[in-house]
């Protein structure tokens, strides 16, 4: 360092700082936030040419944010907020480099806002694993300019030792994988190429293969279902976005995960028949869209199964209707190709294609799975013959309610599940059900709990009133479950039969409030076998 000027690097030093910028602000984890990439730019520049002292966070808001001299920094937090996500988009952008040498990587310390630059010896470049490794280098301290002998760090972990701890690692990790998961473990690095040459993990009678694209870790969600990391795959790479809202689910850690590129998965099954259901999000996109577009065209692919073509043109922000949305597709009479393998494959048309979740579930030739889902419930729950509802899910708007006592029990009800009653979504709601083609039969479960005896007498009928539209068609109009029922705390169902998904293979049900507000307790959607 020269006193209040920037970091001395020679010519050769600065060109390979100004390449492994100009890497980073065209790579996926950076293109996307237009933020990210100025506030980068910005501290790189200003590391290199100094004087350093402008690198404090009321001097970048000023210059960077065009904030006012005097502002409040415990008011404007820009600084920071944009400081912490260049932060995860650094991490996320050398872990999907898989280990790759870099001659210079740049980072940013927690606490600082002048850039960091470590720079690789070719030592460490030579005895670095492959591309398919998940071994990193280990990144070591800037010298002045590039050098053959790095710098010494105190308590620095030397690459052998380095390479010790993650081989130790790895082998737990697959002896936990072996355990858990019973099937034999594959490299995150592994490709179809490396699958094709092993026995084939099958699944068992009504076993049920779930998967989290990128994830290096099992996950169980709301509804206690296990959800395996990431393999089968080859091609593409892995972007976590921890941070994210994700909507229309309760589950959002399976859509902050994502593969993306060009890529394939060869997936070994038994002979059968399966429901395949393929899970996106299109996150990230906050920084990069105006206020006047929904991020529609931004990136298109295709999505084909053994050479079939599942999705054509498939844009996840117009087939969600919107950003940061979990979205489903489901396709029936899946099975493998004669090797034994479903292979997936998705190519990028515009930017590049992504895949969040892989579900791959044993059902009798030609048919699918019914969806059954208990409003407001926040996990799964079975009925007296054993089926079982899925946490509430697939909602947008509204509010989960869950009684202390079910309005049911005194309710006269000759229902043999009235636990189904004590709890509810109700608002303004609506739920995108992901559906096969082929024609469904819907039924909405009701019970009145609110505008009754039980609330100190307010209410009564016509005390709430609403609608239920279905793909944008009306299923009920002025709807009124006290009326209906014939009192408070009396079930009552609505069943609507020769129902088709739209054309995003959703049924999407809307509940409007008219007077009061719309509630629902539970939803069944069943192929219509007539």
């Amino acid at each position: 360092m020269g006193g209040d000027q920037g970091t001395e690097l020679d010519a050769v030093g600065e060109q390979a700082v100004q390449a492994e910028l100009s890497r980073l602000l065209e790579s996926a984890s950076f293109r996307t936030s237009k933020r990210s990439r100025e506030f980068l730019q910005y501290i790189v520049d200003h590391t290199i040419n100094g004087p350093s002292g402008t690198l404090k966070e009321r001097s970048i808001g000023v210059e960077l944010f065009q904030l006012p001299h005097d502002f409040d920094a415990g008011q404007h937090t820009i600084v920071r907020v944009t400081a912490n996500e260049v932060r995860k988009r650094l991490a996320q952008y050398y872990l999907a480099e898989n280990g790759n040498h870099h001659l210079v990587r740049i980072d940013l310390s927690p606490g600082s806002y002048r850039a960091g630059f470590r720079w690789e010896t070719q030592a460490a470049a030579t005895d670095a694993p492959g591309p398919d490794s998940e071994v990193p280098l280990l990144p070591v301290a800037a010298p002045a300019s590039p050098s053959p002998e790095p710098r010494p760090l105190q308590n620095r972990i030397t690459l052998p030792r380095l390479l010790w701890i993650v081989a130790l690692v790895t082998v737990v990790g697959g002896l936990s994988w072996w355990r858990w998961g019973g099937v034999q473990p594959i490299s995150a690095g592994s490709g179809a190429a490396a699958v094709t040459g092993a026995a084939p993990v099958t699944l068992s009678a009504g076993d049920d293969l779930r998967m989290i694209v990128g994830a290096v870790n099992p996950y169980m969600d709301r509804s206690g279902r296990t959800w395996w990391p990431d393999r089968f795959f080859s091609g593409g790479s892995v972007l976590v976005r921890p941070s994210e809202r994700v909507v229309r689910t309760l589950d959002p850690d399976i859509y902050r995960h994502l593969r993306q590129g060009d890529f394939r998965y060869a997936i070994p099954l038994k002979p059968g028949s399966y429901e395949l259901r393929l899970h996106f999000a299109e996150t990230g996109l906050a920084d990069f869209i105006s206020a006047e577009s929904s991020g529609e065209g931004q990136r298109v692919f295709h999505v084909s199964a053994n050479g079939k073509r599942l999705l054509d043109f498939f844009d996840v922000v117009a087939d969600a209707n919107g950003a940061n949305t979990a979205d489903e597709r489901v396709f029936r009479n899946v099975s493998p190709a004669d090797d034994g393998f479903l292979h997936l494959t998705f190519s990028p048309v515009r930017g590049t294609a992504i895949l969040s979740g892989i579900e791959v579930l044993p059902v009798i030739a030609g048919k699918v799975r019914p969806i059954r889902i208990r409003g407001g419930w926040t996990a799964s729950w079975k009925n007296s013959a054993g089926q079982e509802w899925q946490a509430d899910s697939y909602f947008l708007g509204g509010n989960a309610l869950v009684r202390p006592t079910n309005p049911a029990q005194d309710g006269n009800s000759t229902a043999p599940d009235i636990g189904l009653y004590a709890s509810e979504r109700w608002g303004h709601f609506s739920y995108a059900l992901p559906v096969a083609d082929g024609k469904y039969r819907v039924t909405l479960k009701f019970c009145e709990g609110h505008y009754g005896k039980r609330n100190s007498g307010v209410g009564g009928v016509g005390s709430r009133l609403f609608d239920v539209y279905c793909n944008g068609v009306a299923l009920m109009r002025n709807f009124d479950i006290l009326k209906e029922a014939g009192g408070e705390g009396r079930p009552i169902d609505r069943s609507f039969s020769g129902i088709r998904p739209n054309a995003q293979g959703k049924i999407l049900l809307s509940f409007v409030p008219v007077v009061g507000m719309a509630c629902v307790n539970g939803i069944e959607i069943t192929e219509d076998t007539k």
